[in-house]
């Protein structure tokens, strides 16, 4: 097989929402799944805030405001990936559109709740904190043919898992197991004279259940990808294809893994675990600065007012405004590292994008295929890419 990837066959494999996948294709099921369970998380919202006489926790130990956050993240997620939210605009449209109904209607006669612009407000942190994950995760429109099909290829993975009821399931119960383990573990051994227990409860739970949810997503999808590889499945509708990989379905095509080392991403986890554990260890500077000897002599009106401000909240929500700052600031540390690996991408062919040496005048093959004499790495020769120069660049893709 050639090396070098058609820009076309990039073109058709691509998913797009002005091309509807064909009735009963894995494609059309995923869309299906991700559709019926974003309406299945609003209407279970929806009855759990207006179960009348609803009291969760005692007095001062209330955790309603990071479930509100929670669960709203949740819906603006799921609608995010399937195609009632076809775009950041309109899932946060529909999004605050029912965090307003939902606060509303809570003056309902006979329920015995009201409004709470509180809760609005943590609705709102919720939605904002998940879309700016679902754009830092978003496919970018920078990089080379090579980046651009590993990006396809993962989303098409990603699609092929969520067009089974089973794989739903799974996903579900690994949360749930997650947070069973996490909320207990959290509520035994983080007992502390300032949350109270139930809050420690929620938070582990909610914790637990993103971790196990996260850890059978990316489990499923690196199976799916190799289910697509074993059986030649067409990356735009997911239906297996010919031995030539075009699709007779719809006009996409096969396309195996492209050859060579992609840009090594091992170390994001690490600097954006460690980019939070600073901001976290900032937020508790600010409002524990005047204690720290010698430091007490300094006055900063800003940061007294904030932490003023702050300390006035219930812990519940001031849990929810930290959680929307450590959210976005992570967000953005994986939007620009993802940013950077696409723009280094197109280099490959030019220079190693392992260790960066330049691969001018390296030996390759027919195939335009080599090793890398520095470090051995595989490389490519890769064409110039077909999407530099444009005025999009380094921006994600709206779906």
């Amino acid at each position: 097989m050639a090396r070098t990837l058609l820009p076309d066959h990039l073109d058709a494999i691509e998913p797009s929402r002005h091309r509807l996948p064909s009735r009963g294709s894995p494609q059309w099921w995923s869309r299906h799944w991700c559709r019926t369970a974003a309406i299945l998380a609003m209407l279970i919202l929806l009855v759990g805030t207006h179960i009348p006489k609803l009291v969760i926790g005692p007095p001062g130990d209330g955790p309603d405001k990071l479930l509100h956050f929670f669960g709203f993240a949740v819906i603006a997620t799921l609608l995010r990936i399937s195609d009632l939210g076809r775009n950041a605009v309109r899932t946060g449209f529909i999004a605050f559109s029912l965090a307003i109904v939902d606060e509303v209607t809570q003056e309902l006669p006979g329920l015995n709740r009201s409004f709470d612009l509180m809760d609005l407000l943590a609705d709102a942190a919720g939605i904002i904190t998940a879309l700016a994950w679902c754009a830092a995760l978003a496919p970018t429109r920078r990089g080379s043919s090579s980046h651009r099909l590993r990006q396809i290829r993962r989303f098409a993975g990603l699609r092929l898992m969520l067009a089974s009821p089973m794989n739903w399931l799974h996903i579900t119960t690994a949360g749930v197991l997650g947070a069973m383990l996490v909320g207990v573990f959290l509520g035994v051994g983080g007992r502390n004279p300032i949350i109270g227990p139930i809050t420690m409860v929620v938070v582990g739970g909610l914790t637990g259940f993103v971790a196990g949810a996260v850890l059978v997503v990316e489990a499923g999808c690196r199976h799916s990808i190799r289910r697509i590889d074993g059986q030649r499945r067409c990356l735009s509708c997911l239906r297996q294809t010919s031995s030539e990989g075009a699709c007779s379905h719809c006009e996409g095509w096969y396309l195996p893994a492209p050859f060579g080392r992609e840009v090594p991403d091992r170390q994001v986890l690490f600097r954006v675990s460690i980019l939070v554990l600073v901001v976290a260890v900032s937020i508790v500077g600010v409002f524990f600065y005047p204690a720290i000897p010698g430091m007490s002599v300094i006055r900063l009106p800003v940061l007294e007012s904030l932490a003023r401000w702050h300390g006035q909240l219930q812990i519940s929500m001031s849990m929810v405004v930290d959680a929307t700052f450590l959210g976005v600031i992570a967000a953005w540390f994986v939007w620009w590292h993802r940013r950077r690996t696409a723009i280094a991408s197109e280099q490959e062919g030019r220079f190693c994008l392992v260790c960066g040496h330049d691969l001018h005048g390296a030996p390759h093959d027919e195939l335009e295929r080599g090793r890398c004499p520095e470090c051995g790495a595989d490389f490519a020769m890769d064409p110039p890419n077909a999407m530099a120069g444009t005025t999009k660049q380094g921006e994600n893709v709206t779906r």
